[in-house]
């Protein structure tokens, strides 16, 4: 390969002279432009110090002069690197192989912002009921109060408690800590005693007490405050009530139900967390069917298909179901036209903004990929090139 020399320097490369940064020990090396360089290394050779704490972070420095200070607040700014010089730099992006926090409302249609064009193109140009009005693009995400699921809360799935999961072994005692869902140690005891102050019998196996008691146990929203009297049995309670003997203390009772929700909801713990979540009974939503939308959104169509049903298809198929709406000569576009042709002039810009984000998905070799994919899913190497 030629390289054209001007002013005494190489044209074509990437200059660096004396960087220093972390492990590098004033490091000179000339790299190549318009080229795949890879840095090869053992590891702290320092090759995550110079492509990314060197390079990339002066890229990022000349790049923020060049915009407003309001603007800079809003980048995670780099460090100045500790280097003499670079030449031949030009403005640079930085993909590291991290997935961030996966989250199974992440998509890959959030990620590559298709989903957004495709709100808008069942918004605007999909096939409603007769007499229901049209609907905002928000309304078609479920990621939005507007769209999500009311009994699911746009997950697609329901998280519930049973008696079989709160309860595993029906054998035991109250005492014996039948009630597995509540909490351990002292916790426990306090609701243990609690019951027995309400008279509940705790060293009755859980399978003979009666359904209605076992039912209130688990699943009332009561929360009475009644006298503890630790360590005493029932025929004791009763007898401190009578003589009005002072409690250990007033405790307040908590269905195992109500403990595992708020535990689950709530804690920042994430061993309390995954300890409540052993106890729920996870199943697919039985008001969407899994597509986390509100029956309104589910209701409105496009080539027969919902916007649920439209996300499941892989981008390539994607890709040529679209297609023809952005020609104007296709047999698909001519009759919209006719009929609709308001319609159809909102469908061809929607469906070319379309069809241009997904060719360049296709060009990454994604099309296989569907847009309802969740990205904890996703390996590193495919959500790298999905944030390109």
């Amino acid at each position: 390969m030629t390289r054209r020399r001007m002013n005494g320097k190489v044209q074509g490369f990437v200059r660096v002279r004396g960087a220093r940064e972390h492990n590098l020990k004033n490091i000179d090396v000339d790299i190549p432009r318009d080229a795949l360089v890879v840095f090869t290394g053992v590891s702290g050779s320092g090759k995550s110090s110079l492509a990314f704490s060197t390079l990339y972070a002066e890229a990022q420095r000349r790049y923020l002069e060049s915009v407003s200070p309001y603007a800079r607040r809003l980048f995670h700014q780099m460090s100045v690197p500790e280097v003499d010089e670079i030449e031949g730099l030009p403005p640079a992006v930085a993909l590291q192989q991290q997935r961030g926090t996966p989250t199974t409302r992440s998509s890959v249609g959030s990620v590559t912002t298709l989903s957004n064009l495709l709100r808008m193109l069942y918004s605007r140009a999909g096939d409603y009921p007769p007499g229901q009005a049209h609907l905002e693009a928000e309304v078609f995400s479920p990621n939005t109060p507007e769209g999500a699921c009311p009994r699911c809360h746009g997950l697609g799935r329901t998280h519930e408690v049973t008696e079989a999961s709160m309860v595993p072994d029906p054998g035991l005692t109250i005492r014996e800590r039948a009630v597995a869902a509540w909490p351990t140690a002292w916790g426990g005891q306090n609701l243990r005693d609690i019951l027995t102050t309400l008279d509940i019998d705790v060293d009755t196996p859980w399978k003979d007490l009666p359904k209605k008691t076992r039912d209130w146990i688990l699943f009332t929203e009561e929360q009475p405050i009644v006298p503890v009297y630790a360590g005493f049995d029932r025929a004791e309670v009763k007898r401190a009530i009578r003589q009005k003997m002072e409690p250990s203390y007033m405790g307040t009772f908590s269905s195992a139900r109500r403990h595992v929700t708020t535990s689950f909801a709530t804690t920042q713990s994430a061993m309390m967390k995954k300890r409540a979540a052993s106890f729920m009974v996870s199943s697919l939503c039985p008001l969407c069917e899994g597509k986390r939308l509100q029956r309104e959104a589910l209701s409105v169509t496009f080539e027969g298909m919902d916007i649920a049903d439209i996300g499941r298809v892989p981008m390539k198929q994607l890709a040529e179901l679209l297609a023809p709406y952005g020609d104007t000569s296709a047999k698909k576009h001519v009759p919209l036209a006719k009929a609709r042709p308001e319609t159809a002039i909102v469908v061809k810009r929607i469906v070319g903004d379309l069809c241009r984000r997904l060719a360049v998905v296709l060009d990454l070799g994604l099309g296989y990929l569907t847009l309802e994919r969740s990205t904890p899913t996703l390996s590193p190497g495919e959500l790298q090139r999905l944030r390109l």
